[in-house]
């Protein structure tokens, strides 16, 4: 199962979530590789610190991830992906071969946008692979105070997009990631608060698993969406 991170916008907490779902399954003990494909490299850099034994390998264009991955795929049983920010073909490649496309959302109107271009290159993808890769929006860094992160989530649920567990504006988050860890590996009371909001939204996530039939469809319509 590939489990792709992605938007047409940077900023809005892919990578952290990316990264903090990676280790959750492998402390699991899911058989799961990490694709970095994000320019930056952020993710993998984290992930040297936070889980030196995970397996990561760096997919940086269309080329090598209609090459490679559905080779991955094969071999691992799970995937998480780290796209770059924008609709590039390195994005749109990632979805022609992904299960289920995890889209965070930032609290504003340009990362509303954002998300809702990323949702309409989806739904093309879906068009030709049978309904693959399933979608969900996770709404990130909510304050709960603010009018803009009220209205993003009015707004998403309003549009019937598929919405998973919103996660707060947290220092942990940013803290994790200076000191090369997760936040349940730490001891302040803004981490463990975290640490319960990741905790559901990877139950959710967990519960999006594809069917075969579904699967092998999609997988066999790479070529024709690409």
């Amino acid at each position: 199962m590939i489990l792709a991170f992605t938007n047409s916008k940077g900023g809005v907490g892919k990578s952290t979530i990316a990264v903090h779902l990676a280790v959750w399954m492998a402390e699991k003990g899911r058989d799961l590789l990490f694709v970095d494909s994000d320019v930056q490299g952020s993710s993998s850099a984290w992930l040297r610190e936070a889980a030196p034994d995970m397996k990561t390998i760096r997919l940086l264009t269309k080329e090598d991830i209609l090459d490679q991955l559905p080779k991955l795929a094969v071999e691992y049983d799970y995937i998480v992906a780290d796209g770059p920010a924008g609709l590039s073909e390195v994005t749109r490649s990632i979805l022609c071969l992904s299960d289920l496309a995890i889209f965070p959302c930032g609290p504003s109107v340009l990362d509303l946008r954002a998300v809702i271009d990323a949702l309409e290159v989806n739904k093309q993808i879906q068009a030709v692979r049978s309904g693959l890769p399933r979608e969900i929006v996770v709404p990130n860094k909510l304050q709960t105070q603010y009018r803009l992160s009220k209205e993003l989530l009015q707004t998403v649920q309003g549009m019937g997009m598929p919405v998973g567990e919103g996660l707060r504006l947290r220092q942990a988050y940013a803290d994790a990631a200076g000191q090369g860890t997760v936040v349940w590996r730490m001891g302040t009371e803004s981490a463990r608060q975290a640490t319960a909001e990741l905790q559901y939204l990877f139950q959710q996530l967990s519960s999006y698993e594809p069917t075969p039939s579904n699967h092998v469809r999609g997988h066999a319509a790479t070529n024709r969406a690409t």
